[in-house]
């Protein structure tokens, strides 16, 4: 009976049931695609002057810092690497930062309508296909 055991966990193991099992526990999501939803809405108040923090294009532009980022480049979401879902977060994600550096770049200059321009169209498409394709790997990481 051991045997078996250890045999259906090499087997769960070599077909990612456990990398997606720890996954689902220490993943968060919905957290991920609400902390873009909440820096997206910080960038508006920034766009229409609401806010006068300081903002750093290099910053806002690397999409390594945040978390969802690190999880990208990391081991946490490895078992959805092969995923079509995956390389849309991949893609969506790289631009969504790439997009809110170069409104920041354009605050700075002054072309605030260049920035609202990006913020309405390019900015708000790769926030839609962050929550799209995260919405898609949380399918399949409830096993959906």
């Amino acid at each position: 009976m051991e045997v078996d055991m250890a045999l259906l966990a090499g087997v769960k193991d070599f077909f990612g049931f456990d990398a997606v099992r720890a996954s689902r526990n220490d993943l968060n999501l919905l957290g991920a695609a609400e902390a873009h939803i909440l820096w997206k809405a910080r960038l508006g108040h920034h766009i229409e002057g609401n806010i006068r923090e300081p903002l750093e294009h290099v910053l806002v532009g690397q999409s390594g810092f945040c978390q969802l980022g690190c999880w990208i480049t990391g081991p946490e979401l490895e078992a959805f690497r092969d995923m079509p879902e995956f390389e849309q977060l991949k893609e969506a994600h790289r631009q969504f930062h790439q997009f809110g550096g170069l409104i920041v770049e354009k605050l700075k200059v002054g072309e605030r309508s260049a920035a609202r321009e990006i913020f309405r169209n390019e900015y708000n498409q790769a926030l839609r296909a962050i929550i799209q394709a995260l919405t898609g790997i949380n399918r399949h990481l409830h096993g959906g």
